[in-house]
């Protein structure tokens, strides 16, 4: 399991201004994916695309743990980001947050998440070839607040063949 930093306060942010880690090894795949665009042809094999988005993800979880707010640049600007925020009496409340938004969040959170010494632990990751994205699934243990929540991003190359996040899906609590 990793140490990083838990995005809890960056969710508070969020919705008052709105109201390497452990896991099974993906299978073997040798199925190729050709994507054809007006200019050009890329082939990528499942395999590469695990790889890529497993490098993603730790990228994703080196930044957060060095508390670097460069770890916003990973999102697309046009990122789909939903977090479900489930509240004592059980009621749960879907937020979309666009994603310039959440990544200035992210940038200028960071400090503050330093400071707090607020960090989460990852398990039980998981990656899953969704046409020429992969869907990693984590589940994220948020040490300052004690509790565990399923974390979903869908990541995959983008026009220059950089891979980032296109769409995160978590769960906070209250």
């Amino acid at each position: 399991m990793n140490r990083t930093p838990a995005l809890a306060a960056l969710f508070a942010l969020a919705f008052g201004a709105l109201g390497q880690t452990a896991g099974a090894a993906p299978k073997a795949v040798t199925k190729t994916t050709t994507t054809r665009t007006a200019k050009t042809t890329t082939t990528v094999s499942k395999g590469d695309a695990i790889a890529k988005a497993k490098a993603l993800f730790a990228r994703y979880v080196q930044l957060e743990h060095a508390f670097d707010p460069t770890q916003a640049d990973l999102y697309r600007d046009d990122a789909v980001i939903v977090n479900k925020r489930i509240y004592p009496n059980g009621k749960t409340i879907e937020t979309p947050i666009p994603a310039l938004r959440y990544k200035h969040y992210i940038r200028t959170g960071m400090a503050e998440a330093k400071q707090k010494g607020d960090i989460s632990n990852y398990s039980n990751e998981s990656y899953t070839v969704e046409g020429d994205k992969v869907r990693i699934k984590v589940t994220r243990y948020s040490v300052l607040k004690k509790y565990s929540s399923p974390m979903s991003q869908l990541v995959g190359p983008d026009a220059q063949g950089n891979w980032v996040i296109y769409e995160e899906r978590s769960e906070s609590r209250m």
